[in-house]
């Protein structure tokens, strides 16, 4: 069995190398002798449990003995049947990618060519390039915020005196102006980009963890509890999760960071609007706010990526899981 899904994830490499890639972990590893272990320990529970029931003439180890091995003959097929499943919507996802990619306006054009895309480059590799992109522009605008915070707070207190021997002292501040230039850096770190160099941190350690472990412990553990009358839901569902998260998320994620990165060539349409005298030095000319790094643009376009996105991203596998999970519950 397990040479027969070695062969078959094989067949599908040529098309789509780069997804079925990690999958061959589970044939390879420990993971598959697990597997075939509990496959045998059910056939001889299954054995045992028809032979009882002729010897004894009880109908209801007959009928559990027929009814687990129809059970585990599904589960057979289904775990032979994945890697077609797997190359299949490999192949798919693969062609959606690069055809949005090398097709679209936005990437693979002169002048417009991605951060993260190269011909060949797999989903998840792109996607990871993506989340590091990200991650690196968040935190520099936290950097540069934090000292442009602290820099004009410290210059809000510089002050310079007169004195007058024997009469008195005259003190002023020259830039007690910066404590509201301070407030503001303040309130706008605070407020978005700290939050939002949480949550794409955050995505981009979920997004490595589930590459790395969705299909090299969560498929095997489903297949393992599938066999089973007790936990038989609860293996449906875990087999509908690595499905899930081994391609759907990373799917999803590269044109979520895709968006990220095109939405910088719309900057110029809205320069006027999002330009502020200060960050952007007056707003002199107010194209200059889109070769600022600190500008409001900049940080606007990381709050779609950093809280709606990723809740689009759920929505769409919470979906996907309960769809995948009724029709393995219909099927058996």
């Amino acid at each position: 069995m397990r040479a027969l899904l070695f062969i078959l994830l094989l067949a599908g490499a040529a098309f789509s190398y780069s997804c079925v890639e990690g999958a061959t972990e589970i044939v390879l590893s420990e993971q598959g002798l697990g597997i075939a272990a509990a496959i045998g320990l059910t056939i001889l529970v299954i054995a045992i449990a028809y032979m009882i029931g002729q010897a004894m003439g009880n109908t209801g180890y007959v009928v559990f003995a027929k009814d687990e091995a129809f059970h585990l003959g599904f589960s057979i097929m289904l775990l032979i049947g994945f890697s077609g499943i797997l190359v299949a919507s490999c192949a798919f996802f693969d062609f959606f990618y690069v055809s949005f990619f090398e097709e679209s306006g936005m990437f693979g054009t002169a002048g417009s060519e991605s951060s993260c895309y190269t011909p060949g480059r797999s989903i998840k590799n792109t996607a990871s390039c993506y989340a590091e992109m990200a991650t690196a522009d968040s935190k520099d605008l936290a950097e540069s915020y934090i000292q442009n915070y602290i820099g004009n707070l410290m210059d809000s207190t510089f002050s310079w005196t007169v004195q007058f021997p024997l009469v008195n002292a005259l003190s002023a501040t020259s830039g007690a102006y910066k404590r509201v230039v301070s407030t503001q850096y303040d309130i706008v770190l605070n407020s978005f980009i700290v939050p939002a160099l949480m949550s794409i941190s955050m995505q981009r350690i979920m997004l490595d963890f589930v590459s790395e472990n969705a299909i090299k412990w969560i498929l095997p553990i489903g297949f393992l509890l599938r066999i089973f009358i007790p936990t038989r839901q609860m293996g449906n569902i875990m087999i509908a999760l690595s499905l899930g998260l081994y391609i759907l998320v990373p799917f999803m994620y590269v044109f979520n960071f895709a968006m990220y990165e095109g939405v910088l060539t719309d900057c110029t349409d809205f320069a006027d609007a999002v330009c502020d005298n200060v960050i952007d030095s007056y707003c002199s000319p107010a194209s200059s706010t889109c070769s600022n790094p600190d500008s409001f643009w900049n940080i606007a376009r990381l709050i779609p990526l950093a809280f709606f996105l990723p809740n689009l991203t759920l929505a769409i596998v919470i979906t996907f899981l309960a769809s995948i999970n009724k029709a393995l519950n219909v099927i058996g």
